[in-house]
């Protein structure tokens, strides 16, 4: 499941020391206000069927993890098994693809695209993004919804029905939800941005600044009891709801390493030590954690054992998935491996 463009989490650093560009923003309301954005276009597509299944191999969940590179020549996204192997590309465009998001059933990719920009591929952290979905074997690539304004961080409510999705720039920003169909375009929540939904869909966790300090609050799957999980002087930020929903992985800026807390913000611990490390994404089982970090240099996924790591402080070493001079960001586990439909057809783009 899971709550930017990147490369988005290396730019948080440019954002928070100064970058003065204006976004513009949509007229905010009180939920449960519908928000449509002029000349808004709903396309409207039926969904592949697919059987799938939560096996395990060697303790490791069976599946796949979605993440971005630009090791081809432009961003793009890309698929591979949860060991790092059979690395593919999944979308084959001229344009920058970022932020893939699996959707519960494994059958389709939410990403975000610079192709609607005056400038795409040119237009850098200030590009118009809009969210596109493409089913999981590369076929039935399209536009979900447009909206007037640049969209960021999709996630998929878990029983496949809709998106959230945000317009954070500058550590500000309002999340909207919208139908799986394009339809029903709403806003959610005022003043929160990199959102997640909670595994039983009852309740989303997101970041917000109205405090004036980045911390995770959470509220009800329809934006209502909204509460604050953390209190600190960080900035905490990308949280990740685990699979049983009783933890919360989330990142920090000035540590850069990744945190999990109980659900409700207790019992918080850190969990990585090395370079920066940042996005976590939970395995379909909850055993492990994927992560983008930057100890050898630039940003490759790496994966964590969770429970080693909380019962072992700093002495649990990770599994580097990916290793390529461009960097990959942005992991997303997929629920499941498919069963009977195989791999998704496309380029290798490489295999370690």
């Amino acid at each position: 499941m899971h709550t930017c463009n990147k490369f988005i989490l290396a730019m948080l650093t440019i954002l928070l020391v100064g970058c003065s560009q204006a976004m513009t923003t949509p007229t905010a309301t009180a939920p449960p206000s519908t928000v449509t954005p002029a000349q808004a276009t709903v396309v409207v597509t039926s969904t592949p069927t697919l059987t799938v299944t939560t096996e395990h191999s060697g303790g490791l969940s069976v599946g796949q993890i979605a993440f971005y590179s630009h090791r081809d020549g432009n961003i793009e996204i890309y698929t591979m098994r949860p060991d790092g192997s059979n690395q593919r590309r999944l979308t084959v465009n001229e344009y920058d693809d970022y932020s893939p998001a699996w959707s519960p059933d494994g059958a389709r990719i939410a990403f975000l695209s610079d192709r609607d920009d005056a400038n795409p591929t040119q237009c850098a952290h200030e590009c118009f993004y809009q969210l596109y979905v493409i089913n999981a074997d590369g076929s039935d690539e399209h536009k979900l919804v447009e909206t007037e304004f640049s969209v960021h961080h999709p996630d998929w409510h878990p029983d496949g029905t809709k998106l959230s999705f945000d317009t954070e720039f500058n550590l500000q920003g309002d999340i909207y939800v919208v139908n799986a169909d394009g339809s029903g375009l709403q806003l959610l929540i005022e003043d929160g941005f990199w959102a997640d939904w909670s595994p039983d869909g009852a309740q989303i966790v997101f970041a917000s600044k109205r405090d004036g300090n980045v911390e995770i609050y959470a509220a009800d799957a329809n934006g209502s009891n909204q509460r604050r999980l953390t209190e600190n002087t960080r900035l905490d930020f990308f949280p990740a709801w685990s699979p049983d929903g009783r933890r919360i992985a989330f990142a920090t800026m000035e540590q850069k390493q990744i945190f999990v807390m109980d659900a409700d913000g207790g019992n918080e611990q850190q969990v990585t030590y090395q370079g920066k490390c940042e996005d976590p994404a939970w395995s379909p089982d909850g055993r492990q954690i994927a992560f983008q970090s930057s100890s050898d240099g630039n940003f490759e996924i790496y994966t964590i054992n969770v429970e080693d790591a909380l019962q072992e402080s700093g002495s649990v070493g990770s599994q580097r998935l990916t290793d390529n001079p461009k960097g990959d960001l942005w992991p997303s586990w997929g629920p499941a491996a498919f069963q009977g439909a195989g791999e998704p057809d496309g380029p290798i783009s490489g295999t370690m």
